[in-house]
């Protein structure tokens, strides 16, 4: 099999969505495990960074997001059995250390239309993925059709 463990990033937004749909039709024409990653950013604003209860309101928002990813999951990748994996981080960096851990033969992404200066002042997560990745890198763009 070319691609035993195929990886998809999702923040659960349209161009996510496209890149899930390739995922799940690559899934089901040759037959491989699928895990999708979603990443709780880990930028805490400085009011919430001091209080007490930060590490409940992390754990509820974690908590929050995986249902959310679960739902996601259902609508999206229909009829598939999904590794869901949630973690917290840098985008980018989570990805990649999922992509490791889950020994990851192909990570699919979405990409995001930023404009020019957004692109050259941070670039993209899909960008960082496609330079860092242990493995082959698919980056679908959004397509408005679907």
């Amino acid at each position: 099999m070319i691609y035993p463990t195929i990886l998809v990033a999702t923040d659960m937004s349209d161009p996510a969505a496209s890149a899930a749909r390739h995922a799940a039709a690559l899934v089901r024409a040759v037959g491989s495990r699928l895990v999708v990653v979603y990443v709780v950013e880990d930028r805490v604003p400085p009011p919430l960074a001091q209080s007490s209860h930060l590490d409940r309101v992390l754990q509820e928002h974690r908590r929050k997001a995986d249902a959310a990813l679960a739902m996601w999951c259902e609508e999206e990748l229909e009829g598939l059995d999904v590794e869901r994996v949630v973690c917290e981080g840098t985008p980018h960096v989570c990805i990649l250390d999922t992509a490791r851990a889950k020994q990851a033969d192909l990570i699919v992404v979405g990409m995001r239309g930023h404009n020019y200066l957004t692109h050259v002042l941070v670039g993209s997560t899909a960008e960082r993925v496609l330079h860092g990745a242990p493995c082959p890198v698919l980056v679908v763009g959004h397509d408005h059709r679907d």
